[in-house]
This record gives structure tokens, C-alpha cells and sequence, in this order.
């Protein structure tokens, strides 16, 4: 998934971001749309004292990843025609986040709920292949949270494994909500000396404030 690549570039880089600052370059051309400028979380969303940054693969669409996990093949995929990621970050606060909203063809949110659901619950409990290469184990846990849109899937993840030599192991929260061809996810590392509810507190509240930006969308 899109935090794991990210988190992959901080360990072959060093990077001091870590899982949710770094990120892959990407040659593919950029696809821009004011649509996904305008649902993206503000910084002040997400808490005081955040900042947006863009990423270097912040517009990349057919060479990055939005879903990847448990080895599933996500069709839906195929189905994205737009997508940005930014990140959110507040100095001396170890917490850190990304927001990735993606529009996909008519019909495309659906069937990626579908798959994220149907991948959670037939997740392999041993390693499998990454898209993005190397093998990687997958521990999940179903959470439910108030004040989200229908459907919201809301997600603590531990995935442990290697990635050319190098073994990776981080637990995040992903929370993923749909309305009309819109898919925004948000994600969050647990950071060293944090708690996986502190985390998805924190979360939760920019899913919330997520949930109001896709609402005030056009529904297309």
C-alpha cells in the first residue's frame, strides 16, 4: 500500500521521516485535478501546528500504488484515472500523516471496497509477494468508528517482511471512505513510544474532518 512504499524509501534512504514522508520518485507524467485539490485535507484539518507537504510521486497515478495488501489483486486498480498524496507533519510531534485521494471511472469505489473487504477477510496469515516486490506478512484488525461515512473500513495494520535485503516491520491505521467515483485515504504510522490508540485517534479525527471534504464534493 502507499505507506509501505513510502516507508520502504525511508529505510533504503535513511530518511528522517519515515514511514509517511518519504517517497518513490516516479517518471510516470503527472495527472492533476482541482477536484482532488479541493477534497485533500488542510493542514489545519488534520491539528494545529501541521503543515501540507507534497511528495515527490504526489500526482503519480499508473506507476504507484494505491491498494496493496494480504497478496490480493486488486482490480480497481486498473480503474483510478487520478490521485494525489500529500503528507502533514508538526515539528517536535512524532504523529505524522497522509491523505491520498484518488477518483477513479465510474464504478471503480465500489469495486475497491469490495476488494480492500474481501482481501482483509481472506488475508493469508503467512508471507506473501508484494506489487511492490519482496514478501510480507500481514496482521489486521477491524475497527468502528463514529461520525465516518457508510462503509468506511477502518483499519489497523502490522506488516513485517524484507525488501531487497532489508527486513521492515511497522503496524499503521488506514482508514479508507468513498462517495461518488472519490476514494480518500487516510493513513498513520504508530510511531516509537506512542500507542496504536493514540494513533487512530488521531486518525479518526482527520477521517472525520475527510469525511465533510468528500461530502462537499461533487458526487459525480
Amino acid at each position: 500500500m502507499t505507506w509501505r512504499r513510502a516507508f520502504l524509501a525511508a529505510v533504503l534512504t535513511v530518511v528522517v521521516s519515515g514511514v509517511l514522508i518519504g517517497a518513490t520518485p516516479s517518471s510516470s507524467a503527472p495527472v492533476r485535478s482541482a477536484t482532488l485539490s479541493s477534497v485533500v485535507l488542510k493542514a489545519a484539518q488534520v491539528g494545529p501546528g501541521y503543515v501540507l507537504q507534497m511528495r515527490a510521486d504526489s500526482h503519480c497515478v499508473q506507476r504507484c500504488v494505491t491498494l496493496d495488501m494480504c497478496g490480493f489483486h486488486f482490480k480497481s486498480e486498473a480503474e483510478r484515472i487520478a490521485r494525489l498524496q500529500v503528507n502533514y507533519v508538526k515539528k517536535g510531534a512524532a504523529l505524522k500523516l497522509s491523505n491520498e485521494v484518488v477518483r477513479y471511472q465510474t464504478g471503480g469505489t465500489a469495486l475497491a471496497v469490495r476488494e480492500i473487504n474481501r482481501a482483509v477477510k481472506t488475508c493469508p496469515s503467512g508471507p506473501v509477494k508484494s506489487s511492490l516486490g519482496g514478501l510480507v506478512t500481514y496482521r489486521i484488525h477491524r475497527f468502528t468508528a463514529a461520525g465516518l461515512l457508510p462503509e468506511a473500513i477502518d483499519l489497523r495494520i502490522h506488516e513485517s517482511g524484507t525488501y531487497n535485503g532489508h527486513a521492515f516491520s511497522g503496524t499503521f491505521v488506514a482508514i479508507y471512505q468513498v462517495r461518488g467515483r472519490l476514494l480518500s485515504g487516510v493513513y498513520a504510522e504508530v510511531p516509537a513510544g506512542s500507542t496504536v490508540a493514540a494513533t487512530r485517534t488521531f486518525a479518526v479525527h482527520a477521517a472525520r474532518a475527510s469525511a465533510k471534504n468528500l461530502e462537499q464534493s461533487r458526487s459525480d
